[in-house]
């Protein structure tokens, strides 16, 4: 049976429907069933437009990590001092709260990723966008000697998202605070840069803001 003329429209819908139903069960206890009830269709109906609940997952998934990566990129490009844009880009990414919604349900999906290759594709991509952003910035500020870089930067921007997405766990599951996981990642960051870690901190608080366009891009 072929689908609707308007499948684009409907596709975001049940994307929204996804998150809504993620947002109140949590990944493991999703079903079908609870995805139509917050469209408003059948789970039959659904299956038009995508191929299972995984098939939907992804969707969710690539959406909420472009909307990450992006918000990150457009405040780091909103900045030209690379002192600025490094503390900067670590304060976006670590999780603002144990009980972020966004942020959590991006390392929930990595659970997918163990199931399913597109995820999994998805989860390495999303991984090298971050390093290649950090790899950016550190390059940057290697050119302009604001940074004395200790290695090569993407060796540098990977321990540095690594480093994020372990501290993240911490902070959403409720074992550290978000202030202080940032400033293990800043300790980092400041010893691989030569960067002190006050002039770090201090870049970071000029502009301390986490707006939701940054968030939720």
């Amino acid at each position: 049976m072929a689908r609707p003329r308007n499948q684009a429209q409907r596709r975001r819908e049940l994307i929204a429907a996804t998150e809504s139903a993620l947002a109140r069960r949590g990944l493991n206890a999703v079903r079908l069933r609870d995805v139509a009830d917050a469209a408003g269709m059948t789970p039959g109906a659904i299956l038009y437009y995508y191929d299972g609940l995984d098939d939907l997952f992804f969707a969710v998934y690539e959406r909420g990590v472009d909307r990450f990566c992006r918000g990150r990129e457009d405040a780091v490009a909103g900045l030209h001092d690379p002192v600025a844009q490094l503390a900067t880009a670590i304060h976006l990414g670590i999780p603002p709260s144990d009980d972020d919604p966004d942020i959590r349900l991006l390392y929930e999906f990595e659970a997918v990723a163990f199931r399913n290759s597109a995820c999994a594709a998805l989860m390495h991509g999303y991984v090298e966008r971050q390093v290649a952003m950090y790899a950016s910035i550190l390059e940057h500020g290697a050119r302009t000697g604001a940074f004395r870089v200790v290695s090569d930067a993407r060796t540098i921007g990977r321990n540095i998202v690594g480093l994020e997405d372990a501290h993240g766990v911490y902070v959403l599951t409720g074992h550290r605070e978000p202030a202080d996981a940032e400033r293990l990642v800043l300790e980092y960051a400041a010893t691989s840069t030569g960067v002190g870690l006050d002039a770090l901190v201090a870049a970071r608080a000029a502009d301390p803001a986490r707006t939701p366009s940054q968030r939720r891009a």
